[in-house]
């Protein structure tokens, strides 16, 4: 063998220390300043978004259709907040400087979460090569609807005075959220015990966010909780971008002895699962007000996601 010669890491460099880590793990949520250019495509994207939202309802509706109940498009709920999930590109004339905008977010964000994964697997002992297929399609925004994954991009504006989001943990992998105006809020348990028997509700300002989702929750054995949140009206309203990875299913099953589990499971089902566990917070209150009431039903109790 070559002296000079060396394996490659395993791991990437690490962006967060261990306490970042343990704090992540335990509570579902880390403030971090994101990289410069994350900030730069934030801030390009946030303008663009401000532009959209002015127009006329019917120019957005008409620009981004609603789609796939709350999954894609414009979506506005009465008296509480509008906004526009992408999950691939749009083409048109009219649509297309946004778009872009959206894209380059999109794949700079992907790559910050994926490094905090990166981080978050060398602590738990799990081989990066086990994300290859369930990150596949994810990190760059499909060029089309026939492209797409569950993970998504979305621009919100919320109401002033009224604009909230009940109580929820996200159903995904790992999620990044920047506000621009305080009202998001992270429960952070006093004993680092997924409970709300004892801790508080942090409201996070105007820093960056990441949030563990439920999926990453379930693939850890539990070792990674899930973020609790919830916005709360702001006097002066308040915009956000919140990118969500979530779990490509264009490979339907999954071995998880990488994880911990001797078993392979079907990809496609457990995810329909942890959807079909808890209710939408992004809804219409009508819709809702039903998804809550099927879940007490079902399962006597109820919990949101976003």
């Amino acid at each position: 063998m070559n002296p000079h010669s060396f394996n490659p890491p395993s791991h990437p460099p690490p962006i967060l220390d261990r306490n970042q880590v343990l704090h992540l793990a335990q509570t579902g949520s880390l403030a971090m300043d994101p990289p410069s250019n994350l900030q730069a495509c934030f801030h390009d994207l946030l303008q663009r978004s401000r532009d959209f939202f002015k127009q006329p309802t019917s120019t957005r509706e008409t620009q981004f259709p609603t789609a796939q109940g709350t999954e894609l498009g414009y979506y506005r709920v009465e008296n509480e907040k509008e906004y526009l999930t992408f999950r691939h590109h749009y083409n048109g004339d009219s649509t297309k400087a946004l778009s872009i905008a959206a894209a380059r977010f999109w794949q700079s964000a992907a790559s910050f979460l994926f490094r905090i994964l990166c981080d978050l697997s060398a602590a738990l002992d799990i081989p990066l090569p086990v994300w290859d297929p369930l990150l596949d399609g994810c990190l760059c925004m499909p060029p089309s609807t026939f492209q797409t994954t569950p993970t998504l991009l979305r621009l919100f504006d919320y109401l002033p005075g009224t604009g909230a989001a009940e109580r929820h943990t996200d159903t995904g992998l790992l999620t990044l959220c920047i506000g621009t105006a305080p009202g998001l809020q992270v429960w952070n348990p006093s004993d680092s015990a997924p409970t709300l028997s004892g801790g508080a509700w942090i409201d996070v300002g105007t820093h960056p966010i990441v949030l563990v989702g439920k999926t990453l929750h379930w693939l850890s054995t539990g070792r990674v909780q899930a973020g609790l949140h919830r916005v709360v009206p702001n006097a002066g309203g308040r915009q956000s971008v919140v990118f969500a990875l979530r779990p490509s299913l264009r490979h339907p099953t999954l071995d998880l002895e990488p994880f911990g589990e001797p078993s392979v499971v079907d990809l496609v089902g457990v995810w329909n699962g942890i959807r079909g566990s808890v209710f939408n917070v992004n809804a219409q209150r009508k819709i809702k007000d039903e998804q809550k009431r099927k879940l007490e039903a079902k399962q006597g109790t109820e919990q949101g996601f976003g």
